[in-house]
């Protein structure tokens, strides 16, 4: 094997630093806006409350421990798309205040700028999973996943993260204000309740359960649910993988270049 030249490596060196340093910046962001981590905190442990104590009773799902256990891999979810959000509004900030503008004039990777906020939401999102865990254990939580099953479980839940980071920051880039940002957003999060987070596909309309059953979010869900219960995923887990790699690349070519586009004016 050859190599790399000591330049080579040298860049590299300084370009980890430079994505490492901007995630970091991300993160310190938390000190003076709190509300990032209760959305991937306290808003999926009330989902879990209300979910557990409020709807738990009426919704009959069939699934071994109770309907928490069903709508645990769900509200996973919940939490990934919870953090993206807050990459879509500190993407958007940095491009619309000028930011990003004083970042051109350091001798620094500029595709660190984005990927630190996506690199941010995995600390966020890993946060709120270990916060989540810990309130559905305490409502009646019982999965009956091996550690390879929660292996597995935890790598389809960070793949999922790192989609919606992607796809987050591309709607950060084309939002033309901070609250349109916002707004576009909720792109994220809709296909999240339009999906088997919280009942069987099966007793939708036809109509509808021909999208929700069919859908990525679905699919992820499903494939968490199985490798919860100590069951094989079967397709659901390739379909999963084959369609968030496929829309993470698509989204981090397509915010790379409008990224490219905005800076290099």
């Amino acid at each position: 094997m050859t190599a790399l030249p000591a330049g080579a490596r040298q860049s590299a060196a300084w370009a980890v630093s430079d994505h490492w340093e901007m995630a970091k910046r991300s993160l310190r962001h938390i000190r003076h806006d709190p509300e990032q981590l209760a959305n991937v905190t306290l808003q999926p442990a009330l989902i879990v409350v209300l979910m557990t104590f409020l709807f738990g009773g009426a919704i009959k799902t069939g699934t071994h421990g109770g309907y928490i256990n069903f709508a645990m891999p769900g509200i996973f979810v919940v939490i990934a798309a919870f953090a993206a959000v807050t990459t879509t509004t500190s993407v958007a900030a940095d491009m619309l205040e000028g930011v990003v503008d004083r970042f051109r004039t350091l001798p620094m990777a500029k595709s660190s700028v984005i990927a630190g906020h996506v690199i941010a939401d995995f600390a966020r999102s890993l946060i709120g999973l270990a916060v989540t865990i810990g309130v559905g254990y305490a409502v009646g939580f019982r999965p009956s996943a091996g550690i390879g099953g929660w292996v597995m479980a935890i790598a389809v839940i960070l793949l999922v993260t790192l989609t919606l980071s992607w796809l987050a920051a591309l709607i950060g880039l084309v939002g033309q204000s901070l609250e349109a940002a916002q707004q576009l957003a909720a792109i994220i999060i809709i296909p999240v309740f339009f999906s088997s987070a919280f009942v069987p596909t099966a007793t939708m309309p036809s109509w509808l359960r021909v999208v929700t059953a069919n859908q990525p979010m679905t699919q992820a869900i499903d494939a968490l649910r199985a490798l919860l219960a100590g069951q094989p995923p079967g397709d659901h887990l390739w379909l999963t993988l084959a369609e968030f790699a496929g829309i993470t690349v698509i989204a981090c070519a397509l915010a790379t270049a409008l990224f490219k586009r905005a800076t290099s004016t």
